[in-house]
C-alpha cells in the first residue's frame, strides 16, 4: 500500500510538471489534457484519478507556488498581527528573489502573468485567474485594515485605494521583468520599489480619502 500511494503521488508530480511545461510553452488555452499526460509518460485516465480538468490542475499549481505565501497573508489578518506589514514585504522581497533563482517558479508567474490567453475555451482558467487576483487585493485590504487599526499606517489612509496602487505596482514590475528579463536586475530593483511603496502607503497625501 505504502508503494501505491508514493507511486500515485509520483504520478501526481509528473503531471504537474507536465503542465507546467506544457502551459508555459503553449500557453494555457492550446494546451490539453492529452498532451499533458502523455509528456508525463501516463494515462489520461490516471491524469483524471488526480485532477477533474485543465482547471483543477491549473489550481493546484498555483496552490504549490502561493499556498504559504497566502497562509501567512491569513495567519497574520486572523490574528492581527503587529508584524502583519513586515511580514508582507518580506513576503514580497522573497517572491521577487525567488523567481530570480527558481525556474519552475518563474515559469508560473509567467504563466500567470502572460500565458492565461482571453479567450472563450479558456474562461474556465481566467475566471480563476480573476478569482486570485481579487483574493489578493481582499488580503491586502486586510492587511492594510489591520495596520490602520495598530496605528501602523495613517486611519484615514484610503484602504481600497492604497491596495491598488500596491496590486497594480508589482504586478506591473513582474510582468516588466518577466518579458525584458535580462534589462532589469530585480533582486536589486523590487526591494527598493518595496520600500517607495512603504513610504508612500505612510506619507503620500494622494493615498488619503
Amino acid at each position: 500500500m505504502r508503494k501505491t500511494k508514493e507511486e500515485s503521488l509520483q504520478t501526481k508530480e509528473a503531471l504537474m510538471a507536465a503542465a507546467l511545461d506544457i502551459f508555459y510553452r503553449r500557453g494555457v488555452s492550446r494546451a490539453s489534457l492529452q498532451e499533458i499526460a502523455s509528456a508525463a509518460g501516463v494515462t489520461r485516465g490516471a491524469l483524471y484519478w488526480h485532477f477533474k480538468n485543465k482547471e483543477d490542475l491549473f489550481d493546484a499549481l498555483f496552490q504549490q507556488f502561493f499556498s504559504k505565501l497566502s497562509e501567512q497573508l491569513q495567519h497574520d489578518i486572523d490574528t492581527s498581527s503587529p508584524d502583519a506589514l513586515n511580514n508582507l514585504m518580506q513576503a514580497l522581497k522573497q517572491m521577487f528573489q525567488r523567481m530570480a533563482a527558481d525556474d519552475n517558479y518563474r515559469k508560473f508567474c509567467y504563466i500567470l502573468h502572460l500565458n492565461c490567453e482571453h479567450t472563450a475555451d479558456n474562461s474556465a482558467i481566467v475566471a480563476l485567474l480573476q478569482k486570485y487576483q481579487n483574493l489578493w487585493w481582499q488580503n491586502l485590504c486586510a492587511v492594510f485594515q489591520v495596520c490602520c487599526q495598530q496605528h501602523i499606517l495613517p486611519a484615514n489612509i484610503n484602504i481600497q485605494q492604497a491596495a491598488l496602487y500596491f496590486q497594480a505596482l508589482f504586478m506591473g514590475l513582474t510582468n516588466l521583468w518577466l518579458t525584458t528579463p535580462h534589462t532589469i536586475d530585480i533582486t536589486s530593483i523590487a526591494p527598493n520599489f518595496i520600500n517607495i511603496a512603504l513610504e508612500s502607503l505612510q506619507h503620500n497625501p494622494n493615498l488619503r480619502q
